[in-house]
């Protein structure tokens, strides 16, 4: 049962963003910051564009935020993050919206590059994370679910991970920009 939950909830996350899941968190509490910039609607700066995320005021530093991508509507608990001297968003799926039975939280990451005027965001590369893995198999660790890379390393263990790479090429996707919605 516990394979078939897992499985749910991995599908349902990686469908969601190709962003790449992991067991823990990317934060200590002392990590977390609240950006007020961040609150209000935003669309993406591309004409042809139907993605929209709204950012709400959770508790404490934390945000609520739905994802509206054409008729697909996600809801996160959403932290930001300061890690070093970098921005990630830590989104994880909001159980009062998405499937409050299942228990499992699972973590994606967002390089955050800009919160204002403009919101810059870059996930982080499945692609290229699998093929550094391939290579380096013990340089973080993960599981294979389903094909998808899933990590299980701990939060010191990816924040170190992420910040030594975030400057790699190809290891965060290229920035997407959005800007307020009128």
């Amino acid at each position: 049962m516990k394979y078939v939950t897992w499985s749910i909830v991995v599908s349902l996350l990686l469908g969601l963003s190709g962003c790449v899941p992991s067991l823990h968190e990317l934060y200590a509490e002392n990590d977390v910051v609240f950006e007020p910039a961040l609150l209000g609607d935003w669309t993406e700066d591309k004409a042809e564009s139907e993605s929209v995320l709204t950012f709400t005021r959770g508790e404490g530093k934390e945000y609520k935020l739905v994802w509206l991508e054409r008729k697909d509507k996600s809801s996160f608990v959403a932290h930001l993050v300061k890690v070093g001297d970098k921005l990630f968003l830590d989104l994880a799926s909001d159980p009062a919206v998405d499937c409050p039975t299942l228990s499992v939280p699972v973590h994606m990451f967002i390089l955050v590059s800009q919160t204002g005027p403009t919101l810059k965001m870059r996930d982080f590369s499945e692609e290229w994370l699998k093929g550094y893995l391939e290579k380096s198999p013990t340089a973080l660790k993960h599981e294979i679910v389903n094909n998808d890379v899933v990590l299980t390393a701990s939060t010191k263990q990816l924040q170190s991970f992420l910040l030594s790479h975030v400057n790699t090429k190809d290891a965060f996707a290229q920035p997407v920009q959005y800007v307020r919605k009128k």
